[in-house]
């Protein structure tokens, strides 16, 4: 199979798409096939703007069941995984895409930790208070408090990482659809037609935050660089899009999610004994595990902070380059049998 989609040749990751070939602004069905009223004949005319509908419809069916949407964070973190290792299993050109697989995949790593710590600090916390009824034992009150403020600390954590996980990818995943179906060229001409009113979309953020489909610079750079053939390049203004345009927006600049990462930084940093952290890397593989030459891990400092765009893009970058040399190297192979993995399913483990 050739390394580069081609629309309408069979493909085991994406079925046919259902307006293959037809020219923007022309009729959708072919006149004898159209309506007749009276004297005139019913045309639907195929739109960017419908084009766009029909790829932001697919991002939302993949993550949906039997037309419902997945409520379960971490299955619905699975079928965000997947998504994106199918566009690059599909198109090899979409490096930002395979690389998004396994960052994606870590996100759900981030989700076991954070629903671990919830179950945990309950029990805990259920235990000291049966404890203080039974007798009045001193700091007992107090130690259910803080049990409880870790609880819903990492309670909000868990949300908001499924938050920014599956808006991510309702904003970044037609995109590469339209690219990889339609070409650069009509991508370039139709990128401002894809931000309308005119199609009812999945979008709880607040949209004086950040309206739907903003089409940031970075989009048009990242597939410019894609289409000159400089891949790594094009994952490099595309993770700018993800991390500064979108997550910074809608998950780093909260205060509260702020702190939460202020802390675990400052317990992982020095391996406080309850353990409550996470160490924040990235594993290029399917599993949650570090794996050395395989994990870029962020600063173990306890003053870094992962909220702010710089030093998160920095971090970014490094995987990036990593992924970029794996990819290159003998390891090829093994990468790719993990990014199958994840398309099937697989991965967070």
């Amino acid at each position: 199979m050739s390394s580069a989609y081609v629309p309408g040749q069979p493909n085991p990751y994406f079925p046919k798409h259902k307006y293959c070939g037809i020219p923007v602004n022309r009729n959708i069905k072919p006149i004898d096939e159209c309506d007749v009223h009276q004297h005139a004949v019913a045309v639907d005319i195929l739109t960017p703007e419908h084009l766009w509908a029909t790829f932001q419809v697919e991002a939302e069916d993949m993550l949906k069941v039997n037309g419902r949407w997945v409520t379960d964070s971490k299955e619905l973190n699975r079928c965000i995984n997947a998504g994106y290792a199918k566009l690059w299993l599909a198109d090899k050109r979409l490096q930002w895409a395979g690389l998004a697989a396994f960052a994606s995949k870590q996100v759900g790593c981030g989700l076991l930790h954070s629903a671990d710590l919830v179950e945990v600090n309950r029990r805990e916390r259920e235990r000291i208070q049966r404890a203080f009824a039974q007798a009045a034992v001193p700091g007992v009150e107090y130690a259910a408090i803080r049990q409880m403020g870790t609880e819903l600390g990492a309670a909000k954590m868990y949300e908001r990482l499924a938050f920014g996980n599956k808006h991510l990818f309702l904003d970044i995943y037609p995109l590469h659809r339209f690219y990889m179906e339609r070409g650069w060229k009509e991508f370039t001409a139709y990128l401002e037609k894809r931000q309308n009113k005119r199609y009812a979309v999945e979008w709880r953020v607040d949209r004086e935050v950040l309206p739907f489909a903003t089409p940031f610079r970075e989009i048009q750079q990242g597939f410019e660089q894609i289409e000159s053939g400089k891949l790594n390049d094009g994952v490099a203004y595309l993770a700018r899009h993800e991390q500064v345009n979108i997550l910074q927006t809608i998950m780093y600049n909260d205060r509260l999610m702020q702190s939460l990462l202020a802390y675990n930084q400052l317990a992982w940093a020095n391996e406080f004994p309850s353990g409550d952290y996470e160490e924040i890397k990235l594993t290029l593989s399917a599993q949650c595990k570090m794996k050395v030459g395989w994990s870029v891990v962020f600063w173990k400092d306890a003053c870094a902070k992962l909220w702010v765009a710089d030093q998160r893009m920095a971090f970014v970058l490094k995987a990036a380059d990593r992924f970029d040399a794996l990819l290159n190297g003998l390891e090829r192979m093994e990468v790719e049998a993990s990014i199958r993995a994840i398309a099937a399913g697989g991965g967070v483990e």
